[in-house]
């Protein structure tokens, strides 16, 4: 089941898009005779028009094919596509649905286009998938310099290896994806006040840390994340990168900034020796 269709002398059809993207109407493909001849855009196997009982606009094989990649996707799994690619348009982006390299190395749910050409990958991923599984995925959009950012209604154990967004789960069937759980922080440094006490010993002259996470509404976090005015944060471990949540580009230099430079040096009164203090 997908979002999208092949079909000849039009080219692909998408159903989140007017006229399908091509001019024709709904009605020229459902249960229209003669039967339009569509076609998967990954297998190339046969399609044809459906609705599912809540209305949503659909294409599904002929026959079950479970190994393409739109075999078997949900209605929820659908309707979060289709949140994705209006986010990006009403940002100003060129968003394909269901999108496949000529080399089939990946597919991508939603391809945006930004108007300098730089390429980005959404993935809705709502059923469950390890984090070998999402890790090699990513890596093959980074083999094609593609950035790809993923979201999911679950506590997934993936979200901390890839750039990627929680979302809350909609409240009925019909309920619009429309919030992110707390993802977007700020990095700030404050005066710590009565710095001239040596105690408590964590005391020093400034303070430095990332606030509390915001919630954002998924139209307003695919804009700012395909805008650059979101970036990832990346944490440096033993195990590896790890990713924390995201944060506007000049937040994670001055984080940056702040750990290479030097600690601050206070006298201790009490014993006349002098402590390091960040």
């Amino acid at each position: 089941m997908a979002l999208t269709a092949q079909l000849p002398q039009h080219g692909t059809l998408d159903v989140t898009l007017d006229g399908l993207g091509c001019g024709l109407a709904w009605e020229a493909v459902d249960r229209a005779r003669p039967r339009p001849a569509l076609a998967c855009t990954h297998c190339g196997r046969p399609m044809h028009a459906k609705v599912s009982p809540r209305g949503g606009r659909f294409f599904a094989h002929d026959r079950r094919f479970p190994a393409c990649p739109g075999a078997g996707e949900t209605e929820e799994h659908r309707s979060l596509k289709r949140a994705l690619a209006a986010a990006a348009r009403e940002a100003g982006h060129k968003a394909q649905l269901e999108f496949t390299a000529a080399h089939y190395g990946w597919r991508a749910d939603v391809l945006v286009t930004a108007a300098q050409g730089r390429r980005t990958a959404l993935e809705a991923q709502l059923s469950s998938a390890s984090v070998d599984d999402v890790l090699a995925r990513t890596r093959r959009y980074s083999d094609d310099n593609l950035a790809a950012v993923w979201f999911t209604h679950r506590a997934a154990r993936w979200l901390t290896h890839v750039p990627a967004a929680r979302l809350y789960r909609p409240s009925g069937p019909d309920g619009p994806w429309n919030r992110t759980h707390p993802l977007v922080s700020r990095f700030s440094v404050v005066a710590c006040p009565e710095v001239c006490d040596p105690s408590p010993f964590w005391h020093g002259p400034v303070h430095a840390g990332w606030d509390h996470d915001e919630e954002r509404t998924l139209t307003e976090f695919v804009a700012d994340v395909l805008s650059g005015r979101l970036v990832p944060r990346r944490l440096t471990t033993a195990l590896g990168t790890r990713y924390h949540g995201w944060a506007a580009p000049e937040d994670v230099k001055a984080a940056d900034d702040h750990a290479a430079s030097p600690p601050t040096v206070l006298p201790v009164r009490s014993t006349g020796e002098d402590r390091p203090l960040q």
